[in-house]
């Protein structure tokens, strides 16, 4: 977490700079604007984001919501008030997406739209299949409990685009295994915290849970330590994301897999593709690009680790 929170001050110091000297349409400034910092999957696309753009000449306005829907809104209408020739924007939730699209679109600002999927007119949208990747993993999970056992769920931000593919595509697979049963469903807003005080309660209540499903690696490290707290080390904990603190945990039996994400290759591409859109080339970018996702066991980990789907080794 102190990684978490030293690379995301680091974020804020290279987003005021640039603020006072923002243009409009065909200017190299873009604005950004991210939920929050402590998930791992934003550090990185920022990171990657950051490469894109020095590598193109632009100058990147980073924001951080800090979890909050209307700070976010707030924020957005800053960008838009500064001219920024473009908005890279991952929603806190479905008010502050179309609220923020809206906000940009009424002022000619091209959006594009990373990891959350928000409603209105965006130039593109980046992100996983969320519905296919969670379909892979919960697929995979219920072949490890051979068809049959108790499933708890930890949730995200209900109402999020995230969140309601994720649990879509998992419920295809139960609805399919009805030998494995549903015993709590509850969110945790993708924060690490609130899942392993989630998971204590749900553990105490459960003595029998075979598995749980967390719809992000953060809440699977929280259900993981309230896990290994309860001595309860046969649990079978899956999640999505592939943050490497995950692979560490799969690698030490805590986590039993994670379907991992490509964020800092979304994040240079977001930036090359405001880039197109600043300069009138937003024709020529397709509206929606879907990134693979990887199923992470103890059997690919090394591979899975080279990859740098989190960027570079540091």
């Amino acid at each position: 977490m102190a990684l978490v929170a030293s690379a995301a001050l680091a974020l804020s110091g290279c987003s005021a700079d640039g603020a006072a000297n923002a243009g409009g349409p065909g200017k190299k400034t873009i604005g950004v604007s991210m939920p929050e910092f402590q998930s791992l999957f934003y550090v990185a696309a920022v990171d990657g984001m950051k490469k894109a753009a020095a590598d193109e000449g632009y100058e990147l306005v980073v924001l951080n919501a800090n979890g909050n829907s209307s700070q976010q809104v707030n924020q957005v209408q800053n960008l838009v008030t500064q001219q920024v020739g473009a908005v890279i924007f991952a929603m806190q939730d479905a008010t502050a997406g179309a609220a923020g699209v809206a906000e940009a679109k009424g002022a000619n600002i091209p959006v594009i739209a990373i990891d959350q999927r928000p409603q209105g007119d965006v130039a593109t949208f980046i992100g996983s299949d969320s519905i296919k990747a969670s379909t892979e993993l919960c697929d995979f999970l219920a072949k490890q409990m051979a068809g049959k056992g108790n499933l708890a769920i930890i949730k995200g931000v209900l109402g999020s685009s995230t969140e309601i593919e994720r649990s879509k595509g998992c419920g295809s697979v139960l609805e399919k295994n009805p030998g494995i049963k549903v015993v709590s469903t509850t969110n945790a807003d993708w924060d690490e915290n609130k899942a392993y005080n989630v998971a204590q309660d749900v553990l105490t209540a459960n003595p029998d849970l075979q598995a749980i499903f967390a719809q992000n690696d953060g809440m699977a490290l929280g259900a993981a330590k309230a896990a290994a707290q309860a001595g309860r080390t046969n649990l079978k904990i899956v999640s999505v994301d592939g943050f490497p603190q995950v692979y560490d945990a799969i690698q030490s039996g805590q986590v039993l897999a994670t379907m991992s994400q490509e964020p800092y290759q979304m994040g240079e591409l977001a930036v090359r593709n405001a880039i197109k859109a600043i300069n009138g080339e937003g024709g020529s970018v397709e509206k929606e690009q879907l990134q693979p996702t990887v199923l992470v066991t103890k059997e690919n980990l090394d591979e899975a680790r080279s990859a740098g789907y989190y960027g570079p080794a540091k």
